[in-house]
């Protein structure tokens, strides 16, 4: 029987063709933008050069669509065997949850009912800096959270690519070995997170100025908004700067600086392949989402107009969700780790042969020059090992 994330090759010959479709639409005609010779009868070079551009093009997505479901499926197969991976997303997401519940508990009794809704209201953050304060103390721990069990199992992973054994213990404790560069990591990110958090909240702040009557310029509104897409552009280069962060911190225990650094560094020497790959799973989660979504619906349909089919069918579909939530973040921390030891060591996981893992890198002589530079780290891990 073949497992949830071995999709069905239609589904990604119709997203392949409707993207390609698309990217063509927005381009050039099918036949080209330059009319026939007059008198010859036959149309020009150009659109035979479209169309062969055009099946290039299909090929493309096609091909990456089927590499994303193998290094899909390969990760899946490490998460098959140690299926107690999945509990480390879950214990990040229960982490989050209670630490988020938890502020708005701490806010909302401090505060005489406020909440952290209010936080970019002039008029209560400035009476009551407690908001801030726990804003930031909640990014910062639900950032530690994510990190800390994140490392788990990106342990898990490295030691099983290894030939080891890893257990649910021995990822825990490899984790807060390793505290001394996670602690750090947290603190530094959970920084940027907040600075991102403020600069999307700035139009409802001055929103709320203007509700209390404060003259706001023009100016100042296009800036507020400005500032706002600013947040989102620095989110995604934040995402992609420190993409391997966490097989970096796992593998080599370096610093906060040194260790984006270096995730920038590997990330580089890979192709936009790798983003399509990443693009990739979250499309194969919408996908396994659906039929959850399908199932209560149904529930909520056949028991319309009854309070408990709609709460059984809401709680089909969140329950699903975390499901999905869950087991994609443990297939894609699997497979960054993979990731991280093809570039750095040119070895390719077992589960990941001949599933063409070394298409989503630069050249062979950048993975060369990456093992070189990898070599006087390897010499001094051995050298502590004996």
């Amino acid at each position: 029987m073949r497992h949830p994330l071995n999709l069905p090759a239609s589904a990604g010959d119709t997203i392949a063709i409707s993207c390609a479709a698309a990217l063509v639409t927005a381009g050039v005609g099918r036949d080209g933008g330059t009319p026939a010779g007059p008198g010859n009868g036959q149309r020009p070079q150009r659109g035979a050069s479209v169309r062969i551009s055009e099946m290039a093009i299909f090929s493309e997505l096609k091909s990456t669509w089927s590499r994303t479901k193998e290094l899909a499926s390969a990760s899946y197969g490490v998460l098959k065997r140690d299926r107690y991976l999945m509990a480390f997303p879950a214990l990040s997401l229960a982490a989050v949850t209670a630490t988020c519940a938890v502020a708005w508990a701490v806010v909302w009794i401090a505060t005489d009912g406020l909440s952290l809704n209010t936080v970019d209201d002039p008029g209560k953050w400035v009476t009551e800096p407690l908001l801030w304060i726990v804003l930031m103390v909640a990014i910062l721990l639900s950032t530690f959270a994510s990190v800390f069990f994140t490392a788990a199992l990106s342990y898990g992973a490295w030691e099983r690519f290894r030939g080891g054994t890893p257990t649910f213990a021995s990822c825990m404790s490899a984790a807060r070995a390793r505290l001394h560069v996670i602690v750090p990591w947290a603190i530094l990110a959970g920084l940027v997170g907040f600075v991102l958090e403020v600069l999307y909240r700035l139009p409802r702040f001055f929103r709320h100025m203007e509700q209390a009557g404060r003259h706001i310029p023009v100016v100042g509104q296009f800036a507020a908004i400005g500032a706002m897409i600013v947040a989102i552009a620095l989110e995604y280069v934040w995402y992609f700067v420190t993409y391997l962060v966490v097989p970096v911190l796992v593998v080599e225990e370096t610093g906060p600086i040194a260790s984006c650094k270096r995730s920038f560094g590997l990330f580089r020497k890979t192709w936009g392949k790798s983003l399509i790959a990443q693009v990739g799973f979250e499309l194969i989660g919408f996908l396994l989402f659906l039929p959850g979504v399908v199932v209560a619906a149904l529930v909520v349909a056949v028991g319309l107009g009854n309070p408990v089919a709609l709460i059984v069918g809401i709680g089909i579909g969140v329950a699903w969700l975390l499901a999905v939530i869950v087991a994609m973040s443990a297939i894609v921390g699997i497979f960054k780790m993979a990731l991280y030891l093809y570039v750095t060591t040119g070895e390719v996981p077992g589960e990941f042969g001949g599933i063409g893992l070394e298409k989503a890198f630069t050249s062979k002589a950048a993975l060369k020059a990456e093992r070189e530079a990898r070599k006087p780290l390897k010499d001094r891990r051995a050298r502590r090992a004996r």
